[in-house]
C-alpha cells in the first residue's frame, strides 16, 4: 500500500493558529481584542483555550502545515485580514508578515494589499 499521510487536521488547524499569532504579535503587542479573535478562531477549528496557550508559549513546536485547497488558503487569508484590523490599526509589520504567509500557502502577496484596499481603501 502507499502511504499518502495527510496532514492531521488538528495540525493543520494549529500551523493556522500559530500563523495568526505571529500576525497578531507583529507589532510587539497581542491586543484583547487580538487575543478575542485568535480563541475565536481556535474555537471554530475545535481548538481549546489551552491548545491556544499552547501555541502562544510553544511557536516553534508547530509545524507549518498548509492547507491544499484554495477556499480554506483563502479563509486563513481572511482570518489574517480580521486579525489585523480587529485593534484599529493595521501596522505595516503585521501586512508584511501576512504577505510572506500569503507567499508560504502558494498565494502572490499582493492579495493581501488587494483584500485590505478592498475592505478599508487606500491605507497610506
Amino acid at each position: 500500500m502507499f502511504n499518502r499521510s495527510k496532514p492531521n487536521p488538528s495540525e493543520k488547524n494549529k500551523s493556522h493558529l500559530k500563523n495568526l499569532m505571529a500576525i497578531a504579535m507583529a507589532d510587539g503587542r497581542l491586543a484583547e481584542e487580538e487575543r478575542h479573535i485568535l480563541i475565536s478562531v481556535a474555537h471554530r477549528m475545535g481548538l481549546s483555550e489551552e491548545e491556544v496557550q499552547m501555541v502562544q508559549d510553544n511557536p516553534d513546536s508547530v509545524k507549518f502545515t498548509p492547507p491544499k485547497e484554495y477556499d480554506e488558503k483563502m479563509e486563513q487569508i481572511y482570518d489574517f485580514i480580521s486579525l489585523m484590523s480587529v485593534d484599529s490599526d493595521i501596522d505595516p509589520s503585521e501586512v508584511e508578515v501576512c504577505r510572506k504567509l500569503a507567499l508560504h500557502l502558494d498565494l502572490a502577496p499582493r492579495i493581501v494589499d488587494d483584500l485590505l484596499e478592498k475592505f478599508f481603501g487606500n491605507l497610506k
